[in-house]
């Protein structure tokens, strides 16, 4: 197989992708001898300005034993917006360039444009389910970003994230509604050849002389299938993980309020308690605190229940208390022992 490279005509389409007659009336416009719709997804872009188109790829055999195909876009996302909608203009026309479709080395072929149109459907099908291996790599990167959040090895807030993981569970919800619709209605070959539709609907065994793309056409459905279950899988693995990120939230939530609360709590005694101890013996007996023996004999009590008060609080800080933490703690109180001794320093005596 080598990779192929297929000009498409590319719409924005104007519904959500729900069953809305857009195939049949899409088929009933042109004169065609063939048509089929098969899902459309791709992931493309370096890391960082990556872009997610999900619609339809319609082919369509022409009289003159051509083949069209035309992309029916129904969303795309983009990774430096968060992976939001774009906003399109329904039905606006544009070309793409759609490379690295798994086309036999012989395509285009001649003389059977059915033949033709059924190929690149397959392709299609199959290049879409490739897809979800790149989605799933895009899946593991959130993954990786979350557990150093958590374990605090990069800075910054599981609010992006969780707005990542919605929008793109969102997206491969709709890219599964479309392998679903196309594996319902079999690939819309129903509409111009019945019979194969239903032989192949029954999963009945293939009749001799059948013709060599029926057999394309079977791998096409195949392929869908897979898309709708490995779809299926991705999407619950991004709810778990939205679930998982709503828990971490809520944890990491309750762990700031705690710390809040001891934090408080060590400032209250921290404070309180030199306070107490002033009233017990009285400051008026060491002011002012102009020589050493006044100074050390009035801060030393205050220095050193604040430190034990410091060190107790430390200890009952959720998670590891780290020595930066104590650091802070000891100059916390280096910086109340220099107050005091600054403000005892210009106290009047007695």
């Amino acid at each position: 197989m080598d990779s192929r490279t297929v000009v498409a005509t590319v719409v924005n389409g104007a519904s959500d992708g729900g069953y809305d007659d857009g195939e049949q009336e899409a088929f009933t416009a042109t004169s065609a001898k063939a048509f089929l719709a098969v899902p459309y997804l791709r992931l493309s872009g370096e890391p960082g300005k990556r872009r997610l188109v999900i619609g339809q790829g319609r082919v369509i055999a022409t009289p003159d034993g051509g083949v069209e195909l035309t992309l029916v876009r129904q969303t795309a996302r983009a990774e430096d917006k968060g992976w939001s909608e774009d906003v399109a203009v329904p039905g606006e026309t544009e070309l793409e360039r759609i490379s690295g479709l798994p086309l036999p080395s012989a395509y285009p072929m001649e003389g059977d444009a059915v033949a033709q149109a059924v190929t690149l459907t397959k392709a299609l099908a199959e290049s879409s389910r490739n897809e979800v291996l790149r989605l799933r790599s895009l899946r593991y990167e959130l993954e990786r970003e979350i557990a150093q959040l958590l374990t605090k090895r990069r800075r910054g807030s599981l609010r992006p994230l969780l707005a990542d993981t919605i929008e793109l569970s969102t997206a491969l919800g709709r890219a599964r509604d479309q392998a679903q619709k196309a594996i319902r209605d079999g690939l819309w070959i129903w509409m111009w050849d019945d019979e194969t539709y239903r032989r192949v609907r029954d999963e009945l065994p293939p009749e001799p002389g059948e013709a060599e793309w029926v057999r394309q056409y079977r791998n096409a459905l195949k392929h869908c299938a897979a898309l709708d279950e490995q779809l299926a899988e991705e999407i619950a693995r991004l709810h778990s993980l939205l679930t998982g990120i709503s828990a971490f939230a809520v944890a990491a939530d309750s762990e700031a309020q705690e710390r809040f609360n001891l934090l408080a709590a060590v400032a209250a005694a921290g404070l309180g308690l030199p306070a107490l101890i002033i009233s017990l013996y009285g400051a008026d007996t060491f002011l002012p605190l102009n020589s050493f023996d006044a100074a050390w004999r009035a801060l030393l009590p205050i220095g050193v229940t604040v430190l034990v008060v410091s060190a107790v609080g430390l200890r009952w800080l959720p998670g590891k208390p780290r020595v930066r933490h104590y650091l802070f703690a000891l100059l916390f109180v280096l910086t109340l022992i220099g107050v005091l001794l600054f403000a005892g320093a210009f106290a009047p005596g007695k």
